[in-house]
């Protein structure tokens, strides 16, 4: 008997909807961190051992973690090896440096999205949300908003913003 219970495909959802081509785009394969939970479109980066983790921290002097944005659930059956299957154990993620405006089911839906309001993802969750301070400071910059909030083909309540990466300039962890 499995024990994986992967989310429904359109609960979380990455959807790139400018930038270059599916065989083109600028992606990254890496198994996730143990029992870590990371959601399809939700903010990503590497940790010190080369893994998966939720949100992007603003890290230290010459570390600061890349922003990343998964493709798939952690628990989908071509992340995660279940019983009897074979393939899993990698995710992969959309790099983050700019050249995407993507669609993301996965942000704050408290906050107010107006056209070029600075997105910032230095929370675990793997949330993006407006950025508190100005750039270049504490936190990292993963975006700056197109269009804003609005709803999906399924009526999921998305994101929709242009990758950037303006890292940290404070010494956080």
């Amino acid at each position: 008997m499995g024990t994986l219970i992967p989310a429904q495909m359109f609960d979380h959802s990455l959807d790139v909807v400018k930038g270059p081509s599916l065989m083109h785009r600028l992606d990254f394969h890496a198994a996730p961190a143990a029992d870590e939970v990371i959601y399809a479109g939700g903010l990503c980066s590497l940790n010190a051992l080369g893994q998966l983790v939720a949100g992007c921290p603003a890290g230290a002097d010459q570390v600061r973690p890349m922003p990343m944005f998964a493709i798939q659930n952690v628990d989908d059956f071509d992340a995660n090896s279940d019983v009897g299957n074979i393939s899993g154990g990698v995710m992969s993620a959309v790099v983050a440096p700019g050249g995407f405006e993507i669609e993301t089911t996965e942000y704050d839906t408290a906050e107010t999205y107006l056209p070029n309001t600075l997105l910032t993802g230095g929370a675990v969750d793997g949330e993006v949300a407006p950025a508190a301070g100005s750039p270049y400071g504490a936190e990292p910059i993963v975006g700056v908003v197109s269009t804003g909030a609005g709803a999906n083909a399924e009526g999921k309540s998305v994101l929709r913003f242009w990758t950037v990466f303006l890292p940290a300039s404070t010494n956080v962890s």
